[in-house]
């Protein structure tokens, strides 16, 4: 992992303006390092979120940071320190999100009812493990709307009527039937990878 040269007129022109177009040039001097160790030690995360993140605490923590690498460390080591506290906090709140879902289908919360046969013909014949992460993954997937994934929750999880919760969130009973179906294939996809195993 390489290590640039720490350049102390950066540190404290973007110490000093939290604005500065040259954190574009720090973002850049610094990739490398950063993704390098996150590659070797935390493969999993999401490597931009994590470092969004670090840039943030930066231009909170930089306008009190004093360089003095001979009793304080290098500026590096403090940097990798913080990528590293928000990559565990970034795996915490997966573990987290996924130990929720995982609890609620442990308490029989979770009643998979769907209209289309087929849809629980497949459902029956994953395997637990993988239907338990492919869920987990699925409802804390950020790309995913908060919407669809409540209307999903609400008519596949808890087996609420689509006219209810059509109402509730004021469209149409044909709109609910349209986001579960479409929701409930992502899921299928997913959980097929996990599992291993292909769609007949």
């Amino acid at each position: 992992m390489a290590v640039p040269v720490t350049s102390i007129s950066l540190l404290k022109v973007l110490g000093e303006d939290a604005q500065s177009p040259r954190w574009t040039e720090f973002a850049n001097k610094y990739a490398s390092m950063i993704d390098g160790y996150l590659i070797a030690h935390f493969p999993k995360v999401n490597k931009e979120e994590v470092v969004n993140d670090t840039l943030i605490v930066l231009t909170k923590k930089l306008p009190l940071y004093e360089y003095d690498p001979d009793t304080k460390g290098h500026f590096s080591n403090f940097l990798i320190g913080i990528v590293r506290r928000k990559a565990l906090e970034q795996l915490k709140k997966f573990r987290r999100n996924e130990e929720r879902f995982v609890s609620l289908e442990t308490k029989g919360q979770f009643k998979w009812k769907y209209e289309n046969r087929s849809y629980c013909a497949d459902l029956r014949d994953w395997r637990k493990e993988a239907y338990e992460a492919a869920l987990a993954q699925f409802m804390a997937n950020p790309n995913l709307s908060s919407r669809d994934k409540e209307i999903f929750r609400r008519t596949a999880l808890n087996g609420e009527a689509p006219v209810d919760v059509a109402e509730i969130f004021g469209i149409t009973r044909n709109n609910v039937d349209q986001i579960k179906a479409r929701m409930t294939a992502k899921l299928k996809e997913l959980a097929l990878k996990y599992a291993n195993v292909c769609d007949s």
